[in-house]
Protein backbone atom coordinates (compact mmCIF):
# COMPACT_ATOMS: atom_id res chain seq x y z
CA UNK A 1 0.00 0.00 0.00
CA UNK A 2 1.17 3.64 -0.88
CA UNK A 3 1.56 6.27 1.80
CA UNK A 4 3.73 6.99 4.98
CA UNK A 5 6.16 4.09 5.46
CA UNK A 6 4.19 1.35 4.25
CA UNK A 7 5.18 -0.15 0.86
CA UNK A 8 3.83 -3.87 0.78
CA UNK A 9 0.48 -5.33 -0.24
CA UNK A 10 -1.05 -6.04 2.72
CA UNK A 11 -4.01 -8.40 3.24
CA UNK A 12 -6.31 -6.02 5.22
CA UNK A 13 -5.15 -2.65 4.31
CA UNK A 14 -5.56 -3.52 0.60
CA UNK A 15 -9.38 -5.32 0.51
CA UNK A 16 -10.43 -2.27 2.50
CA UNK A 17 -8.68 0.17 0.65
CA UNK A 18 -10.38 -1.34 -2.46
CA UNK A 19 -13.77 -0.86 -0.80
CA UNK A 20 -12.80 2.61 -0.95
CA UNK A 21 -11.86 3.60 -4.27
CA UNK A 22 -13.74 4.20 -7.54
CA UNK A 23 -14.13 1.84 -10.15
CA UNK A 24 -11.29 3.86 -12.22
CA UNK A 25 -8.55 1.46 -9.86
CA UNK A 26 -10.64 -1.71 -9.70
CA UNK A 27 -8.30 -3.60 -12.08
CA UNK A 28 -5.85 -2.80 -8.95
CA UNK A 29 -8.11 -4.40 -6.24
CA UNK A 30 -8.41 -7.40 -8.51
CA UNK A 31 -5.00 -7.62 -9.51
CA UNK A 32 -3.70 -7.34 -5.71
CA UNK A 33 -6.42 -10.17 -4.47
CA UNK A 34 -5.05 -12.39 -7.40
CA UNK A 35 -1.39 -11.71 -6.50
CA UNK A 36 -2.65 -12.40 -2.72
CA UNK A 37 -4.08 -16.00 -3.48
CA UNK A 38 -1.46 -16.85 -6.08
CA UNK A 39 1.40 -16.38 -2.70
CA UNK A 40 -1.18 -18.78 -0.73
CA UNK A 41 1.19 -21.98 0.45
CA UNK A 42 0.95 -25.26 -0.32
CA UNK A 43 -0.76 -26.23 2.70
CA UNK A 44 -3.26 -23.44 1.90
CA UNK A 45 -2.09 -20.57 4.54
CA UNK A 46 -2.25 -17.26 3.34
CA UNK A 47 0.27 -14.77 3.16
CA UNK A 48 0.00 -12.10 5.35
CA UNK A 49 1.41 -9.35 2.44
CA UNK A 50 3.83 -9.30 0.21
CA UNK A 51 6.79 -6.87 -0.58
CA UNK A 52 8.02 -4.53 -2.94
CA UNK A 53 10.37 -7.07 -4.16
CA UNK A 54 7.36 -10.09 -4.56
CA UNK A 55 8.44 -12.00 -1.90
CA UNK A 56 5.50 -13.32 0.67
CA UNK A 57 5.63 -13.12 4.18
CA UNK A 58 3.91 -15.94 6.24
CA UNK A 59 5.46 -14.68 9.10
CA UNK A 60 1.23 -13.13 10.45
CA UNK A 61 -1.26 -14.87 9.13
CA UNK A 62 -3.58 -12.65 7.20
CA UNK A 63 -7.32 -12.10 7.69
CA UNK A 64 -9.88 -14.51 6.68
CA UNK A 65 -11.44 -12.29 3.90
CA UNK A 66 -10.56 -13.35 0.60
CA UNK A 67 -13.56 -15.26 -0.03
CA UNK A 68 -15.87 -11.76 0.79
CA UNK A 69 -13.01 -9.93 -1.56
CA UNK A 70 -13.86 -12.97 -4.13
CA UNK A 71 -17.55 -11.70 -3.95
CA UNK A 72 -17.36 -7.76 -4.08
CA UNK A 73 -15.00 -8.39 -7.23
CA UNK A 74 -17.92 -10.88 -8.55
CA UNK A 75 -20.55 -8.18 -7.87
CA UNK A 76 -18.74 -5.52 -9.92
CA UNK A 77 -16.94 -6.99 -12.66
CA UNK A 78 -19.57 -10.36 -13.01
CA UNK A 79 -16.56 -12.07 -14.21
CA UNK A 80 -17.68 -15.74 -12.99
CA UNK A 81 -14.36 -17.07 -15.34
CA UNK A 82 -11.95 -15.21 -13.37
CA UNK A 83 -14.05 -16.11 -9.77
CA UNK A 84 -13.93 -19.53 -11.54
CA UNK A 85 -10.57 -19.69 -11.61
CA UNK A 86 -9.76 -18.54 -7.97
CA UNK A 87 -12.32 -20.72 -6.13
CA UNK A 88 -10.14 -23.81 -5.81
CA UNK A 89 -7.66 -21.36 -3.76
CA UNK A 90 -10.49 -20.38 -1.98
CA UNK A 91 -11.37 -23.77 -0.75
CA UNK A 92 -7.43 -24.54 0.17
CA UNK A 93 -7.73 -21.82 2.11
CA UNK A 94 -10.98 -22.75 4.00
CA UNK A 95 -9.42 -26.48 4.42
CA UNK A 96 -6.40 -24.38 5.91
CA UNK A 97 -8.47 -21.89 8.53
CA UNK A 98 -10.33 -25.76 9.35
CA UNK A 99 -7.42 -28.21 10.03
CA UNK A 100 -5.35 -24.92 11.81
CA UNK A 101 -8.19 -23.29 13.77
CA UNK A 102 -10.79 -25.17 14.32
CA UNK A 103 -11.25 -25.43 18.27
CA UNK A 104 -14.09 -26.23 20.97
CA UNK A 105 -17.53 -25.14 20.35
CA UNK A 106 -17.08 -24.83 16.46
CA UNK A 107 -15.45 -21.42 17.01
CA UNK A 108 -11.86 -20.82 15.71
CA UNK A 109 -9.10 -19.69 17.44
CA UNK A 110 -6.34 -17.42 16.00
CA UNK A 111 -2.68 -18.96 14.97
CA UNK A 112 0.35 -18.82 16.57
CA UNK A 113 2.89 -16.06 17.09
CA UNK A 114 1.03 -14.27 14.77
CA UNK A 115 -1.04 -10.72 14.86
CA UNK A 116 -4.72 -10.39 13.55
CA UNK A 117 -4.08 -6.53 12.41
CA UNK A 118 -5.22 -5.51 15.68
CA UNK A 119 -1.61 -5.26 16.63
CA UNK A 120 -1.51 -5.22 20.31
CA UNK A 121 -4.58 -6.43 21.12
CA UNK A 122 -4.46 -7.71 25.11
CA UNK A 123 -6.26 -10.82 24.29
CA UNK A 124 -3.23 -12.42 21.89
CA UNK A 125 -0.51 -9.94 22.01
CA UNK A 126 2.39 -11.51 24.00
CA UNK A 127 -0.46 -14.26 24.53
CA UNK A 128 -0.37 -17.89 22.38
CA UNK A 129 -2.90 -16.69 20.34
CA UNK A 130 -3.61 -20.48 19.44
CA UNK A 131 -5.74 -20.63 22.32
CA UNK A 132 -7.80 -17.45 21.98
CA UNK A 133 -11.07 -17.40 20.01
CA UNK A 134 -11.45 -13.77 19.46
CA UNK A 135 -14.76 -12.26 18.60
CA UNK A 136 -13.57 -10.22 15.07
CA UNK A 137 -12.13 -13.76 13.83
CA UNK A 138 -15.01 -15.39 14.27
CA UNK A 139 -16.88 -12.82 12.63
CA UNK A 140 -14.81 -12.95 9.55
CA UNK A 141 -14.85 -16.67 9.20
CA UNK A 142 -19.06 -16.09 9.54
CA UNK A 143 -18.52 -14.04 6.22
CA UNK A 144 -16.22 -16.24 4.74
CA UNK A 145 -18.92 -19.14 5.15
CA UNK A 146 -21.29 -16.84 3.74
CA UNK A 147 -19.53 -15.76 1.11
CA UNK A 148 -18.38 -19.05 -0.34
CA UNK A 149 -22.02 -20.37 -0.13
CA UNK A 150 -22.93 -17.40 -2.20
CA UNK A 151 -20.36 -17.87 -4.64
CA UNK A 152 -21.02 -21.57 -4.96
CA UNK A 153 -24.68 -21.01 -5.90
CA UNK A 154 -23.60 -17.82 -8.37
CA UNK A 155 -20.96 -19.87 -10.11
CA UNK A 156 -22.56 -23.42 -10.01
CA UNK A 157 -19.93 -24.91 -8.27
CA UNK A 158 -20.30 -27.08 -5.71
CA UNK A 159 -23.28 -27.65 -2.82
CA UNK A 160 -23.85 -24.50 -1.08
CA UNK A 161 -25.75 -25.61 1.29
CA UNK A 162 -23.06 -27.19 3.53
CA UNK A 163 -21.09 -23.24 3.64
CA UNK A 164 -24.37 -21.77 4.45
CA UNK A 165 -25.15 -24.18 7.18
CA UNK A 166 -21.34 -23.71 8.66
CA UNK A 167 -22.04 -19.71 8.53
CA UNK A 168 -25.43 -20.35 10.48
CA UNK A 169 -23.66 -22.99 13.01
CA UNK A 170 -20.35 -20.51 13.42
CA UNK A 171 -23.23 -17.25 14.15
CA UNK A 172 -25.06 -19.27 16.52
CA UNK A 173 -21.79 -20.29 18.81
CA UNK A 174 -20.38 -16.25 18.68
CA UNK A 175 -23.71 -15.49 20.10
CA UNK A 176 -24.53 -18.82 22.21
CA UNK A 177 -20.67 -18.77 23.90
CA UNK A 178 -19.08 -15.37 23.85
CA UNK A 179 -22.04 -13.07 24.22
CA UNK A 180 -21.96 -11.86 28.24
CA UNK A 181 -25.46 -10.83 28.45
CA UNK A 182 -24.65 -9.41 32.08
CA UNK A 183 -22.48 -6.90 30.61
CA UNK A 184 -23.77 -6.05 26.98
CA UNK A 185 -20.90 -7.44 24.91
CA UNK A 186 -18.91 -10.04 23.55
CA UNK A 187 -15.85 -11.18 24.51
CA UNK A 188 -12.94 -13.36 23.35
CA UNK A 189 -12.40 -17.04 25.27
CA UNK A 190 -9.80 -18.65 26.03
CA UNK A 191 -9.31 -22.30 24.74
CA UNK A 192 -6.81 -23.12 26.00
CA UNK A 193 -6.30 -27.25 26.14
CA UNK A 194 -8.29 -28.60 29.48
CA UNK A 195 -5.31 -29.95 31.62
CA UNK A 196 -7.61 -31.57 34.18
CA UNK A 197 -10.82 -32.66 36.06
CA UNK A 198 -12.72 -34.78 38.11
CA UNK A 199 -16.20 -35.94 38.32
CA UNK A 200 -17.43 -32.43 37.35
CA UNK A 201 -17.89 -32.14 33.39
CA UNK A 202 -16.37 -28.55 31.87
CA UNK A 203 -19.16 -26.65 30.68
CA UNK A 204 -18.20 -23.49 30.44
CA UNK A 205 -15.76 -21.14 28.56
CA UNK A 206 -13.71 -18.45 30.35
CA UNK A 207 -14.09 -14.99 28.79
CA UNK A 208 -10.91 -12.62 27.98
CA UNK A 209 -12.60 -9.01 30.19
CA UNK A 210 -10.17 -6.71 27.96
CA UNK A 211 -12.11 -5.11 25.24
CA UNK A 212 -11.38 -3.55 21.96
CA UNK A 213 -12.98 -2.31 18.79
CA UNK A 214 -12.71 -6.27 18.28
CA UNK A 215 -15.46 -6.93 20.57
CA UNK A 216 -17.93 -4.77 18.57
CA UNK A 217 -17.91 -6.69 14.83
CA UNK A 218 -21.07 -8.53 15.22
CA UNK A 219 -22.77 -5.15 14.84
CA UNK A 220 -20.49 -4.45 11.16
CA UNK A 221 -21.05 -8.01 10.24
CA UNK A 222 -24.67 -9.01 11.53
CA UNK A 223 -23.61 -11.70 13.45
CA UNK A 224 -25.57 -9.89 16.25
CA UNK A 225 -29.63 -9.66 16.57
CA UNK A 226 -31.40 -6.45 17.14
CA UNK A 227 -31.55 -7.17 20.85
CA UNK A 228 -27.53 -7.52 21.48
CA UNK A 229 -27.02 -5.34 18.83
CA UNK A 230 -29.27 -2.38 20.49
CA UNK A 231 -27.03 -3.15 23.97
CA UNK A 232 -23.99 -2.99 22.35
CA UNK A 233 -24.61 0.38 21.00
CA UNK A 234 -26.06 2.02 23.90
CA UNK A 235 -23.82 0.71 26.25
CA UNK A 236 -20.69 0.89 25.05
CA UNK A 237 -20.11 2.50 21.16
CA UNK A 238 -22.23 5.22 22.08
CA UNK A 239 -20.93 5.71 26.33
CA UNK A 240 -18.59 9.10 25.89
CA UNK A 241 -16.60 7.41 28.68
CA UNK A 242 -15.99 4.35 26.47
CA UNK A 243 -16.23 3.79 23.00
CA UNK A 244 -17.29 7.01 21.89
CA UNK A 245 -14.80 9.77 21.35
CA UNK A 246 -15.30 13.58 20.14
CA UNK A 247 -12.80 12.44 17.29
CA UNK A 248 -14.12 9.39 15.86
CA UNK A 249 -14.76 5.59 17.67
CA UNK A 250 -11.87 5.07 20.19
CA UNK A 251 -10.43 1.64 19.44
CA UNK A 252 -10.13 0.66 23.01
CA UNK A 253 -12.54 2.22 25.49
CA UNK A 254 -11.18 4.84 27.48
CA UNK A 255 -12.60 2.76 30.94
CA UNK A 256 -10.03 -0.25 30.56
CA UNK A 257 -7.00 -0.33 32.40
CA UNK A 258 -4.85 -0.68 29.30
CA UNK A 259 -5.79 2.59 27.62
CA UNK A 260 -3.52 4.72 26.20
CA UNK A 261 -2.99 6.74 23.09
CA UNK A 262 0.78 6.02 22.49
CA UNK A 263 2.09 6.95 19.42
CA UNK A 264 4.26 3.34 18.49
CA UNK A 265 4.84 0.84 15.69
CA UNK A 266 5.81 -2.14 15.51
CA UNK A 267 3.22 -2.73 17.29
CA UNK A 268 0.99 -0.13 15.92
CA UNK A 269 -1.50 1.32 19.46
CA UNK A 270 -4.88 0.01 18.75
CA UNK A 271 -5.11 0.72 22.91
CA UNK A 272 -6.98 4.01 22.41
CA UNK A 273 -6.25 5.92 19.49
CA UNK A 274 -9.30 6.60 16.77
CA UNK A 275 -8.27 5.09 13.40
CA UNK A 276 -10.24 5.70 9.96
CA UNK A 277 -11.39 1.57 9.94
CA UNK A 278 -12.86 1.22 13.69
CA UNK A 279 -15.11 4.53 13.15
CA UNK A 280 -15.96 3.35 9.46
CA UNK A 281 -17.26 -0.34 10.01
CA UNK A 282 -18.82 0.64 13.14
CA UNK A 283 -20.41 3.46 11.46
CA UNK A 284 -21.59 1.03 8.67
CA UNK A 285 -22.91 -1.61 11.52
CA UNK A 286 -25.02 1.53 13.52
CA UNK A 287 -26.74 2.43 10.22
CA UNK A 288 -27.55 -1.71 9.51
CA UNK A 289 -28.77 -1.66 12.88
CA UNK A 290 -31.44 1.17 12.64
CA UNK A 291 -28.92 4.18 14.13
CA UNK A 292 -28.55 6.15 10.95
CA UNK A 293 -28.27 9.56 12.91
CA UNK A 294 -25.51 8.25 15.11
CA UNK A 295 -23.32 6.68 12.48
CA UNK A 296 -23.72 10.05 10.49
CA UNK A 297 -22.92 11.74 13.31
CA UNK A 298 -19.74 9.77 13.94
CA UNK A 299 -18.19 9.81 10.52
CA UNK A 300 -18.70 13.59 10.64
CA UNK A 301 -16.35 13.66 13.61
CA UNK A 302 -13.97 11.36 11.54
CA UNK A 303 -13.89 13.65 9.06
CA UNK A 304 -13.58 16.61 10.82
CA UNK A 305 -10.65 14.97 12.44
CA UNK A 306 -9.38 14.34 8.97
CA UNK A 307 -9.93 17.81 7.79
CA UNK A 308 -8.46 19.57 10.89
CA UNK A 309 -5.00 17.61 10.25
CA UNK A 310 -4.95 18.51 6.38
CA UNK A 311 -5.32 22.32 7.50
CA UNK A 312 -2.65 21.83 10.29
CA UNK A 313 -0.53 19.40 8.33
CA UNK A 314 -1.30 19.18 4.83
CA UNK A 315 -1.12 15.62 5.32
CA UNK A 316 -3.70 12.77 7.30
CA UNK A 317 -2.17 10.55 10.03
CA UNK A 318 -2.79 6.67 10.64
CA UNK A 319 -4.45 7.26 14.01
CA UNK A 320 -5.11 9.81 16.36
CA UNK A 321 -5.18 10.72 20.01
CA UNK A 322 -8.63 10.07 20.95
CA UNK A 323 -8.48 12.49 23.62
CA UNK A 324 -7.20 15.77 21.94
CA UNK A 325 -7.27 14.67 18.40
CA UNK A 326 -3.97 14.98 17.75
CA UNK A 327 -2.51 13.08 15.16
CA UNK A 328 -0.03 10.37 16.11
CA UNK A 329 1.74 8.52 14.02
CA UNK A 330 2.64 8.34 10.00
CA UNK A 331 1.85 11.22 8.39
CA UNK A 332 0.49 10.98 4.47
CA UNK A 333 -0.84 7.57 5.68
CA UNK A 334 -2.80 6.81 2.42
CA UNK A 335 -5.01 3.31 3.17
CA UNK A 336 -8.55 2.55 4.54
CA UNK A 337 -8.80 6.08 5.57
CA UNK A 338 -9.82 6.79 1.97
CA UNK A 339 -13.22 5.26 3.08
CA UNK A 340 -14.11 8.62 4.62
CA UNK A 341 -14.42 10.02 1.00
CA UNK A 342 -17.42 7.79 0.51
CA UNK A 343 -18.65 6.96 4.63
CA UNK A 344 -21.55 9.65 4.70
CA UNK A 345 -22.44 8.91 1.45
CA UNK A 346 -23.10 5.55 1.54
CA UNK A 347 -24.53 6.20 5.27
CA UNK A 348 -27.65 8.75 3.38
CA UNK A 349 -28.05 5.97 0.82
CA UNK A 350 -27.94 2.90 3.22
CA UNK A 351 -25.40 1.36 1.75
CA UNK A 352 -22.28 -0.77 3.10
CA UNK A 353 -19.58 -1.61 0.11
CA UNK A 354 -18.17 -4.35 2.13
CA UNK A 355 -21.81 -5.79 2.52
CA UNK A 356 -22.22 -9.48 1.17
CA UNK A 357 -24.62 -9.35 -1.71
Amino acid sequence: MPGAHYHALWTWDTYFTGMALPDDYFDHEVGSLRNLLAHTSEGGRPPSRIDPDGAADYQHAAQPIHAAWSLSILDRSGDTELLRELWPTLVRLRAWWDESTMSRRGLHTWVRGSGTGIDNDPAIYGRSGDTVALVDVNCFHVRELTAMAVLSTRLGIGEPGPWQERADALRAAINTYMWDDQRGTYFHLDLAPHTWQTFQQLTWELPLLTQTWANLFPLWTGVADQRRADRLVTEHVLDPYRFRSRFGLRSTPADQRFYNNVAMANPSNWQGPVWALPTALTAYGLARFGYRSEALSLAKDLRDTFTRDLAATGAVHEYYDADTGTPLAHPHFVSWNLLITRLADDLVASHDPTALC
